[in-house]
């Protein structure tokens, strides 16, 4: 099975780092959304940060954009960092809804979504809760970035895949990466390698997530199994290393995982597919 192959499997379109504001660059999204209308996708995820500042204008403007890619597959979105208002909470003193307040009106009420499709259980975490006592390092830099995962979001997280059907890809989402990015070396979460066990006990096979705004994809293999990392880039001007915005497709049948980056040609305004990473698929 290869992408364009013509085999039958579970098809996923993984996008992430949209951030609606000035980084925002139309003509990558524009490029994106024809990508998705023409990809025969089982569904879209989009892995957080849809807005720069959390601003109103910033959610109206993503909600669009989630309305047309639903047009093409369903979608399941996950809050990221820059969606979360933290200031008006900090460290959970003053009034913690209002974090997530503009994002569950224009985006989801729901911050932890599942999705059901062909051959896929979609389980989505908030990995962003804003500025709290768990999201916490010894760097001054991490304040407001870092991203955490409790005890009891992970425990549901399990709970929703083991209701799924027996041979369902299970997908989790998440916005920060899980994985530390090629460039920057830093990990998205706190207590990261906790963490990678953690996921691992989800009974989760891949894991898609963003915010390094570098794309990777690479298999993490721990004592008690094995999953898949995937994080996309941005479609944004804020990719690292100045880099081409990215996005990640992903194909799964019973045997394979096969996560294939798609990098920004400015020459054509198209998304072009590179190297694919393939992991083989555990049997249940």
């Amino acid at each position: 099975m290869s992408e364009g192959s013509g085999a039958v499997g579970t098809r996923l379109l993984h996008l992430s780092d949209v951030h609606f504001g000035r980084p925002h660059v139309p003509t990558h999204v524009a490029a994106a959304e024809a990508f998705a209308e023409n990809g025969a996708f089982d569904a879209i995820i989009v892995s957080g940060d849809m807005s720069q500042r959390a601003r109103r204008r910033e959610f109206k403007r993503a909600r669009a954009l989630l309305d047309r890619l639903a047009k093409f597959a369903p979608v399941l979105v996950v809050p990221g960092n820059h969606d979360a208002a933290w200031w008006f909470a900090p460290l959970g003193f003053g009034p913690t809804r209002m974090i997530h307040s503009g994002y569950r009106r224009w985006i989801n009420e729901n911050l932890e979504p599942t999705l059901q499709v062909r051959g896929a259980t979609v389980v989505g975490l908030n990995s962003s809760p804003g500025i709290r006592l768990h999201t916490l390092t010894k760097r001054p830099r991490d304040l407001s970035v870092k991203g955490a995962l409790t005890q009891a979001q992970l425990a549901d997280a399990r709970t929703r895949f083991a209701a799924a059907p027996v041979n369902d890809l299970r997908v989790l989402v998440v916005h920060h990466n899980v994985v530390p990015g090629e460039l920057s070396r830093r990990w998205g979460l706190t207590k990261h390698e906790t963490m990678l066990d953690e996921i691992v006990a989800t009974g989760a096979d891949i894991v898609l997530s963003g915010h390094d705004h570098q794309e990777r994809a690479e298999t993490v293999q721990r004592p008690h199994g094995q999953f898949v990392a995937s994080t996309a880039g941005t479609l944004s001007n804020r990719s690292r290393g100045e880099r081409p915005s990215a996005f990640m497709t992903v194909l799964a049948d019973a045997e394979r995982i096969i996560v294939t980056p798609h990098v920004y040609d400015v020459t054509d305004n198209v998304f072009h597919p590179t190297t694919p990473h393939v992991s083989a698929r555990l049997a249940r």
